[in-house]
């Protein structure tokens, strides 16, 4: 039966249901927002200069959001959106959109208002991509009905008309599409389209690889204003209202020069030479400029002085999004000098809210469980992601996970989603040789790919043919990267020496007598578990810090392992490579496990951190692990041969530098980038190498978390795969796997472990 009104949303709360033409017209109204708030930095920042691509996108971003919800007009989902029937579509609706544009009478008038050739396959592939799915079409016994006549239809694209003044379509009829054989005719046009769109994107992409740029622009656009026009309102105001004042708060010079003021007034002891590097740091005139310091060197504090250095020198306001690898990283640099900060902030990854409530800030209500599942990208996530992100459009500074900013480049919601304001931001890479292959090609191709986006990479290592891409990246912009090496005194005051012994218990012992901080770090966490069990029954009264912790849990235990290095007394930690950047501490004495160098050099960063004249304290490197997991074997050979050339003398952190670049590295495959190299999909990819393992939660919490009395994100555990081979029928909760009781020993001192 022919419906009388054409819907795009289901009921609200209030029972409101909003028309094809109510919905297309909060997208194409937010879209123009949009563009006028940040539409000269997106296209800035992709290095679209000029009246032509400005042209463009204010004809084509408007087009394409009058455009991207006309396949709504169908019998299937009109009988979802109004409870009526709830039938499996055979075709998604931004696919039937595709189709419906792809119609001869459709495709004139829109041919008539773009006038580019290219513009048209653009337009459409905008349309095609505005959600993150396009799956093929499945064979229905039911044939699916296109409200082409319908009043609403043209009432919508009649209201198109009059706003954006272009001339009106040619009257089309309903149409009925058949998917069952032998009538497959449809499904075969969507094969064909895909086929040609591929070639069309190759072809052009050769000649003219900027249009590659665009079309993600406009993808990124069209969703990001169909996700705020989705919303409608923020508080009392529209959300077309909002948008221009969101994008309009950008921290001033004077507010990123009053952090670094306020950090430096708790220093008592004046460092000229770090006083200089923060210079040097805030004076680099490229784009892109790469810092090599070691721990403590002052890094993130010149961070901020290159943040407000390069939005003086460009004559504009810029948010800065401060980049770190893990969440506990982003969540100390939060800690450490956003916290106080005097405008607003915000620290974003998966786990966020529970951090902002161990640092005293943030909601003490639990969130909505359904909606909140393990992964940035799992399906419930969307609203959690749609409303995070459109906040954080409005915050001048924000600490993250580096995933946050690179999920772009490999089509992950949330980087979508905060496209328009990471477009006009700088951006600070932190510990960017943390970065394992897939993530550091993301990071090449964002550095190469956004050409007016400021950006600031650091490190205490890295491997010259890493260095190396860095530089060959920018060179085929024909652009040069600025290099600023740490503190030169800082650098090569001698901290470490290595020693040699039988057993590392003895030197232990010997070192908890004496009152000493002892840091034991080891690969994996079963080893960090047996070793301090070990420890327990000597009397050692060991702290053990992993990730297999309730991340509640975990958070605490972090805090609690700093502040036992910051009293006096002796302290045996036991952790794994947790410890490598996220544990703030200086330690007397360093044990580990054999590990790559980049995990050597950032655990060596916890020995003698804050040694300011030549004065080497000891590490261990005691043994070669049977098993090389999680690192492979030629990684802990390389270790092997570095440590070797190291020998037997006083080292400095320039040294440990200097021995690692004469190390040779395998060269990488080169790993495609789903939103530029993905055309009219926007299918999203994995950023990082997968691991293997799940996220589980205790059965005790399951009922708390259904109950919705705690978080999932706060009593999530990530755990090895179980041993059981029936684990995938567990039951979930919040997405992650309730095993049965009895199979996970857990104590919130120790964390978790399988019981076999």
């Amino acid at each position: 039966m022919r419906p009388k009104r054409l819907f795009a949303k289901s009921a609200d709360k209030m029972g409101v249901r909003l028309t094809l033409q109510e919905h297309t017209a909060d997208v194409v109204i937010v879209g123009e927002r949009l563009l006028e708030a940040t539409g000269q930095a997106q296209l800035r920042a992709l290095g679209l200069h000029g009246d032509r691509w400005e042209t463009r996108l204010w004809r084509e971003l408007p087009l394409a959001a009058l455009l991207h919800d006309v396949g709504k007009s169908n019998s299937f989902f009109q009988r979802m959106v109004t409870g009526t029937g709830l039938v499996p579509q055979p075709l998604r609706h931004e696919a039937v959109s595709f189709w419906i544009v792809r119609q001869p009478p459709m495709r004139r008038w829109v041919e008539g208002i773009v006038e580019e050739p290219a513009a048209f396959e653009w337009v459409l592939w905008a349309v095609a991509g505005h959600h993150r799915k396009f799956p093929p079409a499945r064979a229905e016994a039911e044939p699916m009905e296109v409200y082409l006549g319908h009043d609403d239809f043209r009432a919508t694209l009649q209201w198109g008309v009059d706003r954006l003044k272009i001339a009106p379509p040619e009257p089309m009829d309903d149409v009925i599409l058949r998917f069952a054989p032998p009538r497959v005719s449809v499904m075969r046009e969507f094969v064909d389209a895909g086929g040609e769109a591929e070639d069309l994107l190759q072809a052009m992409t050769r000649e003219r690889p900027e249009e590659a740029r665009y079309l993600a622009l406009l993808k990124a656009c069209l969703i990001a204003a169909d996700v705020a026009g989705s919303i409608r309102r923020r508080g009392d105001r529209s959300m077309a209202d909002w948008v221009g004042r969101a994008f309009a708060r950008v921290p001033s010079i004077e507010d990123l020069d009053g952090i670094v003021r306020k950090k430096l007034s708790r220093i008592t002891k004046p460092d000229p030479e770090k006083d200089n590097f923060r210079y040097k740091v805030g004076s680099a005139n490229e784009r892109v400029v790469f810092v090599r310091a070691g721990c403590g060197s002052g890094k993130t504090l010149a961070a901020y002085q290159w943040a407000a250095r390069t939005a003086e020198r460009l004559g504009r306001g810029l948010r800065v999004f401060f980049c770190y690898p893990t969440t506990g990283t982003a969540s100390e640099g939060y800690r450490d000098y956003l916290k106080d900060a005097d405008l607003p902030s915000a620290l974003i990854h998966g786990r966020a809210e529970v951090d902002m409530k161990l640092l005293g800030l943030g909601d003490d209500e639990p969130g909505d469980s359904d909606a909140d599942p393990k992964g940035e990208d799992e399906p419930g996530r969307a609203a959690v992601d749609t409303a995070g992100a459109l906040e954080h459009w409005s915050t001048p500074l924000v600490s993250c996970t580096v995933d946050t900013v690179l999920g772009l480049m490999q089509n992950n919601r949330r980087g979508v989603y905060l496209w328009p304001s990471v477009a006009g931001s700088a951006v600070v890479f932190d510990e960017i040789h943390s970065y394992d292959e897939r993530l550091f090609a993301a990071f090449l191709r964002f550095i190469q790919e956004m050409r007016g986006v400021p950006c600031l990479l650091m490190t205490a290592s890295l491997p010259e043919t890493r260095l190396q891409e860095i530089r060959a990246a920018l060179a085929r912009n024909g652009e040069r990267l600025g290099e600023v090496e740490g503190p030169s005194g800082h650098e090569t005051i001698l901290r470490y020496k290595r020693e040699i012994v039988d057993s590392p218990w003895d030197r232990v012992r010997s070192a908890l007598a004496a009152g000493k901080k002892v840091l034991w770090v080891v690969n994996t966490v079963d080893e960090a578990i047996k070793l301090a069990e070990l420890a327990d029954a000597q009397g050692a009264r060991p702290l053990l810090y992993h990730s297999r912790f309730r991340y509640r849990d975990r958070g605490r235990r972090h805090q609690h392992v700093i502040d036992a290095f910051r009293l006096s007394g002796p302290v045996l930690a036991i952790t794994t490579q947790v410890a490598e950047m996220s544990l703030d501490l200086s330690a007397d004495l360093l044990v580990t496990e054999l590990a790559p160098i980049y995990a050597l050099i950032q655990r060596l960063g916890r020995l003698n951190r804050y040694a300011t004249h030549d004065d080497p304290w000891p590490f261990v490197v005691y043994c070669r692990p049977d098993s090389p997991g999680p690192y492979q074997k030629d990684e802990l050979d390389e270790a092997e041969k570095w440590l070797a050339a190291l020998g037997d003398r006083d080292l400095s952190q320039r040294r440990l530098v200097e021995a690692w670049l004469q190390q040779p590295e395998p060269a990488r495959e080169p790993v495609p980038c789903a939103w530029i190299d993905g055309g009219f999909m926007t299918r999203p990819t994995e950023l990082r190498k997968g691991t293997p393992g799940i996220e589980i939660i205790l059965p005790e919490d399951a009922e708390a978390v259904r109950g919705r009395s705690v978080r999932p994100e706060e009593v999530r555990i990530p755990m090895l795969t179980p041993p059981d081979r029936d684990w995938h029928t567990w039951p979930e909760v919040a997405l992650c796997k309730v095993p049965p009781p009895g199979r996970v020993d857990y104590h919130v001192l120790r964390g978790a472990r399988w019981i076999r």
